[in-house]
Parts: structure tokens; C-alpha cells; sequence
């Protein structure tokens, strides 16, 4: 009998798994039907002003968060381990009140940047959709610890439907324009992602706080602080999401909007892979935590061996097509303008495979609190990837960001595997 419970369990655990992926795929079919729309309202410049003005916005809010959201993910999950609800109830509300000033603060800051450096000369700052990504800053910080708690919770296919829910209604929004004859600028198409991004965020907000409220309150007094912890996972989750805002950034930089469409394009087709992996490390973060706090690393070395070959096998089937046949469907799905990133797309694929393979070594890294000896390796990183970038691009053009990109990613994923196998190989 016990080992036929242990089959259910099983069993259950992979239908669970098999469900978050199939939410997430149809989030990310939203996003990429949102880009597809937004190149065929405004064609490259309309998709690379939106693209930079949204992924900036991302990438600020991380700082603005303080890496409290995954502190809370940690301290939800290790406590409801241990059977301490009270405790988990309370991390949510702590980290909550800790990051509200200071998201507040941050955004401001990001409003007066991009002012200033309009007022200085920047082409990219004068665009309006920046300025306009002010609201998004604010609502990505909330948005962020919403899903550290839900994640927390233990309940991966509820905060899987949350993640990146706002781009569905969105995609349904730009079709009604493009089936209407509409247009939409750019500061309009950021101004609506926010409006929905808050709608979103509410509707998180509201369900984390219904299955907690009658959980009770503990001290917050043993709370990791995030000025000893969540600044180095925040650091980080910057440096990883850098690399990925610095080739579209360079594009637009180095080259013009209509560069930066091209190349979003192309990186929103390669873009599954990376988000897969990101998916997997968000769904077992959980379970990492508990393992950690329990001190069962064998335990968190079979779940990351299980994650590492499942994620190989969903890849693989997305992955091939596009290193074959990558032009045809960047005709297909954007119109022939985009035909010239044919190449792009089929280097981000490989780029994304090398992360693929390492499998989400970054679940334990950060569950088990040792992002600061990952953040030499993610600057290092981000040093090679800017160098690499300035000397290539204006030489082999996008092909020199895609190649600066993958020497950075390789560096970074090479140092996250050798620090995660040491974490769960202790001494003894």
C-alpha cells in the first residue's frame, strides 16, 4: 500500500508539473502573439520602442524589489515545511511593508532619469514609451512579490497562471485593432500592459491574501534582513536579467528602433527556451528550500536531475525546427522585413540550449542563500558581454551581439553549475 501511495503522489506531482507547462506556454503564446501584433500595427520601430521600454522597466523594478521576493518565497516555503503557518503568514506581510517605500522611491528615480537624459540629447530617452514605463516599474515590484508568495505557497500552477496573465487580454486588445484597422503608438501600448499588469497583480493579491488570512501572525524579529541576504539576490536576478536587456538596448543604442524590432523579433522566437528554464527554477523553488532547510542534499540533487532532463526533453522539440528552418517562420510570423534575422534566431537557440542543459542550477543557488558568491560571476558576465558587444557590433552587426551574448551566458551558466554542485555535495 505505501508504495501505491507513492505512486499517486507521483503521479499527481507530474500532472501538477505537466500543468504549470502548459499555463506557461499559453502565457508565452500570448506574448508572442502581443509581439507579432504590435510588428504588424507599427512594423520594427512600433515592437523595438515598446520592447526596450518594457524590458527597462522590468529591469528596474528588479532593483526596486530588493531580491524580497525571492526572500519570501524561501521563508513561506521553509516555514510551511517545518508546519509553522503563523510564520509563513507573517514573511508575506513583512517583506510586503519593507518594499513599498522603496519601489515608491525607485520609480520617481527612473522618471527623473529618463527626463534628464532627454533633456541631455539621448535619442532613446526621448522616446515617449520610456517615460510611460514609469507606472510599469511601480506595478512590476508588486506584481514580483505577489508571485515569490504564491510560489511560496507551494501551489506552482496557481502562480503559473498569474505569470504573465496580462499579456493575454493584451493580445486580444491589439487584435481587435489590427481586425479594426487601428493604430496604436507606442506610450499607448506600454500605458495599456501597465493598466493590465495592475489588474493582474490585484487579482494575485487578493487570492494570496485569501488562502493565508486565517493563518494567524508571528514575530517578524527572524526574518532574513534584505539588506544581509535579499541585496545579493537581488544583484543577482539583475545581472542575469541584464544580459538579457543589454543586446536590445545595444541594438537600439548602436543601431536604430528599427534594429532593436529586428532583433526582439527574433529574440521573442528563441525567447521559450530561457522562460522554460525560468519556469522550472520558479516551480521547484519551493521544494528546494524545504530540502535545504532539512539538510536532505541528496533529496535536491534528484529533484534538479528530474528538472535538468525534463526540461531538455520540452526544449528539444521547440529547439530543432528553429536552428533548421528559421527564416520561413520569422516570414510567416512577422512579414519578410524580418527576414534578415534569420541567423539571430538560430544563434539565441543555441545560446538558450546551453542554459537548457545546465538545467535550473539558479533554484539552488538562491534557495540555499549563496547568491553572493554568484554575483563576481554575473558582473564578470555582464563586463565580457558589453566589451564583446562595442567591439563586434559594429563590425558583424546583430551577429555580434548574438555573439557577445552567448560568450556571457556561457561564462555565467558554466560558474552556476560548479557552485550548485558544491552546495549539494557538502563536506561529509
Amino acid at each position: 500500500m505505501p508504495d501505491a501511495g507513492k505512486r499517486r503522489f507521483s503521479a499527481a506531482s507530474l500532472i501538477q508539473r505537466g500543468a504549470v507547462y502548459v499555463v506557461k506556454a499559453a502565457n508565452l503564446g500570448a506574448g508572442v502573439v502581443v509581439t507579432l501584433l504590435l510588428a504588424r500595427l507599427g512594423g520594427p520601430e512600433v515592437l523595438g520602442s515598446y520592447a526596450l521600454a518594457i524590458q527597462t522597466a522590468q529591469l528596474v523594478s528588479i532593483l526596486a524589489v530588493l531580491g524580497c521576493d525571492w526572500l519570501l518565497l524561501r521563508e513561506v516555503a521553509a516555514n510551511l515545511r517545518l508546519g509553522n503557518r503563523p510564520a509563513a503568514a507573517s514573511a508575506i506581510g513583512h517583506y510586503a511593508r519593507l518594499v513599498a517605500p522603496f519601489a515608491a522611491v525607485v520609480s520617481l528615480a527612473y522618471a527623473g532619469l529618463v527626463l534628464g537624459l532627454s533633456w541631455a540629447g539621448m535619442p532613446l530617452a526621448r522616446d515617449p514609451a520610456m517615460i510611460a514605463a514609469t507606472g510599469f516599474v511601480a506595478a512590476n515590484v508588486a506584481y514580483l512579490m505577489g508571485l515569490g508568495a504564491m510560489r511560496g505557497l507551494g501551489n506552482p500552477l496557481r502562480a503559473q497562471l498569474y505569470d504573465g496573465l496580462y499579456l493575454v487580454p493584451m493580445a486580444l486588445w491589439l487584435a481587435l485593432m489590427v481586425a479594426t484597422g487601428g493604430t496604436i503608438s507606442t506610450a499607448a501600448a506600454v500605458g495599456l500592459a501597465t493598466v493590465l499588469l495592475l489588474v493582474t497583480m490585484a487579482a494575485l493579491a487578493l487570492n494570496v491574501r485569501r488562502l493565508t488570512r486565517d493563518w494567524g501572525r508571528a514575530d517578524d524579529a527572524g526574518f532574513a534582513s534584505p539588506w544581509a541576504e535579499g541585496l545579493t539576490m537581488m544583484l543577482s536576478s539583475f545581472l542575469v536579467y541584464l544580459l538579457q536587456w543589454l543586446p536590445l538596448f545595444l541594438a537600439g543604442a548602436l543601431g536604430s528602433a528599427a534594429d532593436a524590432g529586428a532583433f526582439r523579433a527574433a529574440w521573442q522566437l528563441a525567447f521559450p527556451l530561457a522562460v522554460l528554464q525560468t519556469t522550472t527554477v520558479s516551480a521547484m523553488s519551493a521544494g528546494i528550500a524545504g530540502d535545504i532547510r532539512e539538510g536532505r542534499f541528496d533529496s535536491a540533487q534528484r529533484r534538479l536531475q528530474r528538472n535538468r532532463l525534463g526540461l531538455l526533453g520540452l526544449s528539444l522539440p521547440f529547439a530543432v525546427p528553429l536552428l533548421i528552418w528559421p527564416e520561413p517562420v520569422m516570414i510567416f510570423l512577422f512579414g519578410p522585413e524580418f527576414a534578415g534575422s534569420a541567423d539571430v534566431v538560430r544563434g539565441l537557440v543555441a545560446i538558450n540550449l546551453i542554459g537548457v542543459i545546465a538545467g535550473p542550477v539558479a533554484a539552488v543557488i538562491t534557495m540555499a542563500g549563496r547568491n553572493r558568491e554568484a554575483v563576481p560571476a554575473g558582473i564578470a558576465s555582464a563586463v565580457l558581454q558589453l566589451a564583446l558587444a562595442l567591439w563586434l557590433v559594429p563590425r558583424l552587426g546583430m551577429t555580434g551581439l548574438v555573439l557577445s551574448y552567448g560568450a556571457a551566458v556561457l561564462l555565467r551558466t558554466l560558474t552556476f553549475v560548479r557552485l550548485a554542485g558544491s552546495i549539494l555535495r557538502p563536506p561529509g
